[in-house]
């Protein structure tokens, strides 16, 4: 089991890798070459069709640990029926999909979309292939799923790796060749399903003889996976509702130099959350392993120590990233007039509540009690967007970003609500913790803008040295707040008994 984890560690690392590699690889290559109204376009022409990742519907997520337990209980017969209904139905899905991003491509986007560097023609080629690109990624994911089955989740993980890290490296190449966004797409589209295609293979491989195809697909058996995938689908929608919505709403109302610096921002933030994120993930399986042996002792444990390191650690990443923003700015993208103060200022406090809510959100995602959650989180984030667009009518990017801000602390206090109820409304979980870190935030951030005030009279190397300056402080603070002394006090412990695999 040990050996399993520490894999899937690695498939970890190396996935948010691949994610750094597409944040800050492309950025600078596109604008260089493109110039920074030309890649807010590409940005805007590549959120069109990205709701289709969600005709996803969730049925990955069900037919991977349902066909494992399966599996496990040497049901095969059902384990077929489930299999090839479920690989039937999303094929069905995926061949909708294709119609839509040819009905897409038909549609007058330059027009409806204000683009104005690109051609009609450019725009709905580019359109039609990024579209069938996110279909690519759709089969990719459901066949890296299955590798669960046979216990190699991380082989899985690491065709996924590959499968995300393709289309960033061809379109680094094509854009070095000044290739048209129309091919650029193309490339894109090719590489992930030639990586799909060698994903297939090699879990053939590894199935040893479990079957892996269409034979026995039922409509009967794909029906009844829609309601629990359906539940899924809604809490993965927030991707296509927070990230790319957005996008496309900013550039109608106001422009794509305005999508371009929003865009960067999220970007910057969005690695250090990553970072953060991979804790919680890390725990994920101790979190679904202590409900379903009913040990509610230990994931309460699980749950007060994970929270003091993740919350010590938000002020850090987010504040130490608002810190970073100028140099990182000028230094990758060579544009420091990118940094505007009061977004990044206001990405630091949306970024901190993110990081809470994805914590306290996956103690209901690996316990599979996510109907609250799926609710909290699709019907928030619509009203958000409902709400933004009058916000941002009035006050520009701000007013979007406030309406975000307040959006995300209210999820995040109702995933609180819906936690107490999995631990049956124990004392011990309050929003104390998270007043707490409020106050930190609110405090921590006007001293960090006088920080860069004073920073930016200085060399580069000088700003570096009160940067990391600035975070120490910063990890300080949070360190006696959130109490990380006790962790680091039961690890030792733990470390000095030879216990450590039995606790957090």
């Amino acid at each position: 089991m040990l050996k399993r984890i520490l894999k899937m560690l690695g498939a970890q690392a190396a996935s948010v890798g691949v994610s750094f590699a597409g944040q800050l690889l492309l950025p600078p290559i596109f604008i260089r070459l493109y110039g920074v109204a030309p890649y807010g376009e590409w940005l805007v022409l590549s959120a069109t069709l990205a709701y289709l990742s969600t005709l996803n519907f969730g049925i990955t997520t069900y037919a991977s640990n349902e066909l494992t337990i399966l599996h496990q209980r040497g049901d095969l017969e059902l384990y077929r029926r489930l299999q090839a209904s479920t690989l039937a139905l999303l094929l069905v899905l995926v061949s909708l999909g294709a119609v839509l991003c040819a009905v897409v491509s038909r549609l007058p986007l330059k027009a409806l979309l204000h683009l104005q560097t690109v051609s009609p023609s450019t725009a709905a080629w580019t359109a039609f292939f990024l579209g069938v690109q996110m279909l690519g990624h759709i089969l990719g994911g459901y066949f890296n799923s299955l590798f669960m089955v046979v216990q190699e989740t991380h082989r899985g993980a690491m065709w996924s790796n590959c499968r995300c890290l393709a289309p960033i490296v061809t379109a680094a190449l094509l854009a070095l060749d000044h290739a048209s966004f129309a091919v650029l797409a193309f490339g894109q589209c090719a590489s992930v399903f030639v990586v799909t295609a060698a994903t297939v293979l090699d879990l053939k491989r590894r199935m040893h003889g479990l079957p892996l195809g269409l034979a026995g697909a039922s409509w009967a058996t794909a029906k009844s996976t829609l309601k629990p995938s359906g539940m899924f689908a809604m809490v993965f929608t927030q991707q296509f509702l927070l990230f790319q919505v957005p996008v496309i709403l900013l550039q109608r109302l106001l422009g794509p130099e305005i999508v371009v610096l929003f865009t960067i921002c999220r970007t910057v933030f969005s690695m250090a959350r990553r970072i953060l994120s991979t804790i919680t993930t890390a725990i994920a399986p101790e979190i679904t392993f202590s409900f379903g042996s009913g040990d509610l002792k230990k994931l309460l444990d699980i749950f007060h120590y994970s929270e003091r390191v993740v919350f010590s650690l938000i002020p850090v990443a987010n504040l130490g990233t608002f810190l970073l923003s100028p140099l990182l700015l000028s230094v990758w993208l060579r544009k420091p007039e990118l940094f505007e103060p009061w977004t990044y200022a206001l990405m630091a406090l949306i970024s901190g509540a993110m990081s809470m809510r994805e914590h306290k959100q996956f103690f209901q995602f690996s316990t599979n009690t996510h109907r609250g959650l799926a609710h909290i989180v699709f019907w928030g984030n619509l009203i958000m967007i409902g709400v933004s667009i009058p916000m941002t009518l009035w006050l520009g990017m701000r007013g979007f970003m406030y309406t975000w801000l307040v959006s995300e602390c209210t999820q995040m206090a109702l995933l609180y609500l819906q936690n107490k109820k999995l631990f049956r409304q124990d004392s011990s979980i309050s929003l104390f913790p998270v007043l707490k870190l409020a106050i930190l935030m609110g405090a921590g951030l006007p001293l960090c803008v006088e920080l860069l005030n004073y920073a930016r009279w200085h060399s580069r190397l000088q700003q570096g040295g009160l940067v990391v300056a600035g975070m120490a402080i910063l990890f300080l603070a949070s360190y006696w707040t959130f109490g990380l002394y006790l962790v680091q006090q039961r690890i030792l412990s733990r470390l000095s008994s030879g216990r450590l695999n039995t606790a957090v």
